[in-house]
């Protein structure tokens, strides 16, 4: 089921922003790691991105998407990579692909829902942000005021 599943969703993202790297990287993960906890072998698809301002700051949002949990309109999504994760436990993998995206937002008024436990405006990434390292490139992008 996923080779094909796989492809045709990675297709539909090209075809709509264009084509981007495709990194590849693998994990050593403990046996309790929540990638293990889905008994499907297909691979698990996610996506998330930096989202500024016309100043170059970011916005940091402890949970899910832009516009349904902090009320912000996006405008001209980019995709700046697909990283495809083998994570392993050394006797088991599981495989899977990011979509990496940068936006800016409309608006800089931030309007936390319910699943939000915190957001709000940085001018850096933070030292302690998860997957830091995947977004330097695109932060010093944004800081340039490099257009996508």
């Amino acid at each position: 089921m996923c080779p094909g599943e796989c492809k045709d969703r990675m297709g539909d993202a090209f075809d709509r922003f264009g084509r981007v790297p495709i990194v590849r990287r693998t994990r050593v993960a403990s046996s309790d790691d929540p990638a293990f906890r889905r008994r499907s072998r297909a691979p698990f698809w996610a996506a998330g991105g930096l989202v500024h301002d016309t100043r170059g700051a970011i916005v940091l949002v402890r949970r899910r998407e832009a516009r349904e949990e902090v009320g912000l309109e996006l405008a001209d999504p980019a995709l700046t990579r697909i990283v495809h994760e083998t994570i392993t436990d050394g006797s088991r993998a599981r495989h899977g692909y990011f979509a990496q995206f940068i936006a800016r937002a409309q608006s800089t008024e931030l309007r936390p829902g319910h699943e939000v436990i915190e957001a709000r405006w940085f001018d850096g990434l933070p030292r302690d942000m998860a997957f830091r390292d995947d977004y330097l490139e695109d932060f010093k992008k944004v800081q340039a005021g490099a257009s996508f």
